[in-house]
């Protein structure tokens, strides 16, 4: 991955970083959202995601996507294909990645068109739980969201919290489609550090993103951005499962992480005390 704004800015493979992660700290839970799974070989992530489940206990959470920045892909030397094909390989790594990493799958052999494992085993499949628990990252209906129905514990789903109501309706009837319970998949969302929020006090050197760092596949009008409080208090009245929380200016001032506080009590979401996570 590279940085968003500068290239020479440090940034951190994710799972070597989760490994040292894990170790020090012992009961939160870790994960990804997400990895580019276009990047990566899903047996070898799956061997990545039962390793790291194991070291931390079964406190992995796979969050997989299958990207959508090319620069990063042309940095990298990798194919970058259309969103078409990117979805179609993320679904033959799920997969592959999902019966890797349950506890009672026995060796097998899968055979696509875009990925392939022969007679493949993975010792130890995961920490101790049942399977890894995979999330995926997204916003897509007819292709997303499936692929979330079918092998996902959780969702990230990427859109402004007024378009929310409506996709958790239909990521409702994507799993009805295939007979499952949709209480059984976790629904998160969450604030980026380099968000535009109005009103923030406490930014560091944080460069906040701009109409044209938006990707075309994030449907936000900044013009049009809540105070963050104000976009936290909307999903806590939708019952969102998870937020997962960005502050800006993380690298040179903790003052974005008090506001961040504030505006999460404002919004009403209880944060549990320090001695319980440690």
């Amino acid at each position: 991955m590279l940085a968003k704004w500068d290239p020479e800015a440090p940034i951190f493979d994710c799972v070597t970083l989760h490994t040292a992660v894990a170790a020090a700290v012992p009961r939160v839970d870790i994960g990804f959202g997400v990895i580019n799974s276009t990047f990566r070989n899903p047996a070898m992530t799956a061997k990545m995601a039962s390793t790291l489940d194991t070291i931390s206990g079964g406190r992995l959470i796979l969050g997989l996507g299958c990207g959508f920045k090319d620069n990063e892909a042309r940095a990298f030397g990798v194919p970058f294909p259309d969103m078409k094909e990117r979805l179609a390989i993320l679904g033959e790594h799920l997969e592959i990645i999902s019966r890797m990493t349950r506890r009672d799958e026995p060796p097998f052999t899968f055979e696509g068109s875009r990925a392939r494992v022969e007679n493949v085993v993975n010792a130890p499949r995961t920490g101790g739980g049942d399977h890894v628990r995979i999330a995926i990252g997204g916003h897509g209906r007819n292709v997303t969201f499936r692929l979330a129905a079918k092998y996902c514990d959780e969702i990230n789903v990427d859109l402004p919290s007024e378009s929310m109501a409506e996709a958790m309706s239909i990521l409702a009837d994507r799993c009805a489609e295939i007979g499952r319970d949709p209480s059984t998949l976790s629904i998160a969302t969450g604030t980026n550090p380099a968000w535009p929020y109005p009103g923030l006090k406490a930014i560091g050197r944080q460069r906040l993103m701009r109409k044209e760092d938006l990707p075309a596949i994030m449907p936000y009008d900044f013009d049009a951005l809540p105070p963050r409080a104000e976009e936290l208090a909307r999903w806590v009245e939708l019952g969102i499962d998870r937020v997962i929380c960005g502050a800006p200016g993380l690298a040179n001032t903790d003052e974005g992480l008090y506001e961040l506080l504030d505006d999460l009590r404002t919004a009403g979401i209880e944060l549990a005390p320090a001695a319980a996570i440690g």
